[in-house]
């Protein structure tokens, strides 16, 4: 579906890369023993490029306080990432340091990555102190702590107030609004639109990643219960007929004619007025060349007082096969830091999991040029709950056939809201049995 959407929360890891993963001989790195101060060499690999400035930063102070080590940041292409991962930790190579998402279950069971228990321990880290709690334990596999939480998804709405001024449209989203003053809002824009425009708005269609999961939590509703799935429920069922009635009702592009759609593109030209946007695309639009005060951020709208939306969280994790493994703990420990985490921040990409007060005004003042940040991020982030492919590591597996086989069908009209609900609960269901 849409392009623009991250490929970092849908890369798929290869099979042949998994039957490899427990491979233990090679080096991560060519570099020397790093005893008594010889130079060590370390490297690490990121996908995102949006990331790239602030995770650079962050190295270069760490090199600054580390003279004997080198860092070399690699960043992969995103649909690349896990093809290339794969790979080289197959070969028992691989960078020492690297990103991993909720997919980290599959090379954690490979045996590609190293627990950081004794690590934790010798430095007195207390996790949940420093970093949102569920997202600590999105890495901990049978007690062991294999991640360090890097970031945390926002999702919220941004609209462009130049368009609304073009338009004439004095009735703008607010941080106290509501799903149908969102509708309202969008039909008073495609009213007053022309030809020149692309849609009053951006909704994501999927069922995850910002889209329906996020409604029928709104609504009061679950995706799984005691190990089956419950989307087939009246908050299901809802939940898929609002967003499709976005569609049908032409507030949103159909899902057909979305393939090459980029909403933050869209967004800075003006061919959409709001757009409900992630915190991992917010520079883009904080940084793009356009008049001071022309982008505002608010949360997502209400429904039944509820602002839930889904979120996840990126973590920076060990090589198992790495050649300087203290060295390569110090350099995650330092990213995640209040310093390193602060300097990532400070490249206005995704919002740094570290939860200091320093961090986040970083982030803020990064993206200054969108209004309306912090107000957002605080009335949002206590409604968040952890997707369900994230969640439920299985469900992953299946996440683009819901999509495809389901999401798309229903959306072209050829599945009703039941018969979508049900199938998304079979795929589910087939998924968490295995």
């Amino acid at each position: 579906m849409l392009s623009f959407m991250r490929a970092r929360r849908s890369l798929v890891v290869g099979a042949v890369g998994l039957t490899l993963l427990a491979v233990t001989s090679g080096c991560a790195t060519a570099s020397s023993d790093g005893a008594d101060g010889e130079a060590v060499e370390l490297s690490l690999q990121i996908w995102n490029p949006a990331d790239k400035a602030g995770v650079q930063n962050a190295i270069d102070a760490f090199e600054d306080a580390n003279q004997n080590i080198d860092v070399t940041l690699e960043q992969v292409p995103e649909d690349q990432y896990y093809t290339k991962l794969d790979a080289s930790l197959g070969a028992g190579e691989g960078p020492d340091v690297m990103w991993q998402s909720s997919r980290a279950q599959y090379y954690i069971d490979g045996g590609a990555i190293e627990p950081l228990d004794d690590y934790i321990a010798e430095d007195n880290l207390d996790l949940t102190a420093l970093y949102p709690e569920q997202l600590v334990d999105l890495y901990n596999f049978d007690d062991q702590q294999y991640g360090i939480p890097k970031d945390q998804d926002v999702w919220m709405w941004v609209y462009n107030t130049a368009v609304f001024e073009a338009l004439g449209v004095t009735d703008v989203p607010t941080t106290d609004w509501t799903w149908d003053d969102m509708v309202r809002i969008a039909e008073e824009v495609k009213a007053k639109q022309d030809g020149s425009y692309t849609a009053p708005m951006y909704y994501p269609y999927f069922f995850n990643n910002g889209g329906v999961s996020g409604v029928i939590k709104q609504l009061g509703g679950e995706f799984v219960e005691d190990n089956e799935a419950t989307v087939n429920s009246a908050e299901g069922i809802e939940a898929y007929e609002k967003v499709k009635a976005l569609q049908d009702d032409g507030l949103i592009l159909p899902v057909a004619s979305s393939g090459d759609f980029n909403a933050p593109t869209a967004m800075i030209s003006g061919q959409i007025a709001f757009s409900k946007t992630p915190s991992w695309l917010l520079s883009l639009l904080s940084t793009a060349d356009v008049p001071e005060g022309t982008f505002v951020a608010v949360p997502q709208p209400e429904i039944d007082g509820s602002r839930a939306t889904d979120t996840n969280g990126l973590s920076y994790t060990m090589n198992s096969n790495s050649s300087h493994k203290d060295e390569a703990w110090d350099l995650i420990k330092f990213l995640t830091s209040d310093e390193g985490a602060k300097l990532h921040a400070e490249g206005g990409a995704a919002q740094p999991a570290n939860l200091s007060a320093d961090v986040k005004a970083a982030y803020f003042e990064a993206n200054k040029s969108v209004s309306g940040l912090k107000e957002t991020f605080e009335a949002t982030i206590p409604d968040q709950f952890l997707r369900i492919t994230t969640e439920y590591t299985a469900v992953r597996e299946i996440g683009a056939q819901i999509e495809s086989t389901v999401m798309a069908p229903f959306y072209a009209g050829t599945l009703t809201a039941d018969q979508a609900t049900q199938q998304t609960d079979d795929l589910v269901n087939e998924a968490l049995s295995k």
